[in-house]
């Protein structure tokens, strides 16, 4: 009796490329539903948009994206990363060059919200004043390049759920530090809650390192990473 042949599934290689415009629908959708945390999500599919379309524009900052079975499972974006090669010449541009349409948009969201808009009234609207006040002094880095002693930040990193455990989260990271040592930073920081499935144990599976702590005003804990990207990943 001949044996049956036994069937082995070989994953596809994962893809990566650069964002563009017509992507940021769906990494609005994956970031809104697969990372709800903090207040940018809970202003909705549009703000959110807004505020990656910042990141396909920006010199200082990098929109990445995975091709595959999106979030309701048809053929799309299967997965995004979004972050800055120099965190404050980035922040700069933030807020001047589209301070105004994001405060329109968040205005918008939150008048809409109205348990959302109480809980930013009450934790979060003084911090915001503050920071959303134009900068003084323009940052030396000219578009384009990035300072000696620049920090980069991973912002965020979402998979859809289809492409859960297929490796497509490390590539979309690695890819970020790759472009981060081609542009000659060396120090990358992110934060991510603590209350996230497996997201701690992922960083320090990878190569980050744990920093501190902090408890925000809405009552999460989050953990700060950091990573130089000369250093080896681990296993």
């Amino acid at each position: 009796m001949r044996p049956r042949a036994v069937q082995t599934r070989v994953p596809a290689p994962v893809l990566v490329r650069e964002a563009a415009p017509a992507d940021i629908p769906a990494m609005a959708q994956l970031h809104v539903q697969n990372l709800p945390v903090g207040l940018f999500p809970r202003l909705g599919h549009h703000f959110v948009a807004c505020w990656h379309r910042a990141y396909l524009d920006s010199p200082h900052a990098l929109a990445l994206v995975v091709d595959g079975p999106g979030q309701e499972g048809e053929q799309g974006i299967a997965g995004f990363l979004i972050g800055a090669l120099d965190r404050e010449a980035y922040r700069h541009e933030l807020l001047t060059r589209y301070r105004t349409r994001l405060i329109v948009r968040a205005a918008g969201a939150l008048v809409l919200r109205p348990r959302v808009l109480a809980s930013f009234l009450r934790t979060r609207l003084r911090p915001y004043l503050r920071g959303l006040r134009a900068p003084r002094h323009t940052p030396s880095v000219p578009p384009g390049a990035v300072g000696t002693a620049a920090v980069a930040e991973l912002t965020a990193v979402a998979v859809a759920p289809a492409l859960r455990r297929t490796g497509s989260g490390r590539v979309l990271t690695n890819e970020f530090i790759d472009r981060c040592a081609r542009a000659d930073v060396r120090r990358i920081e992110l934060v991510t809650d603590v209350g996230s499935a497996g997201s701690v144990e992922f960083y320090r599976r990878t190569g980050w390192t744990a920093l501190r702590r902090i408890h925000t005003r809405d009552g999460r804990t989050v953990q700060r990473f950091v990573r130089w990207t000369d250093a080896p990943e681990e296993s």
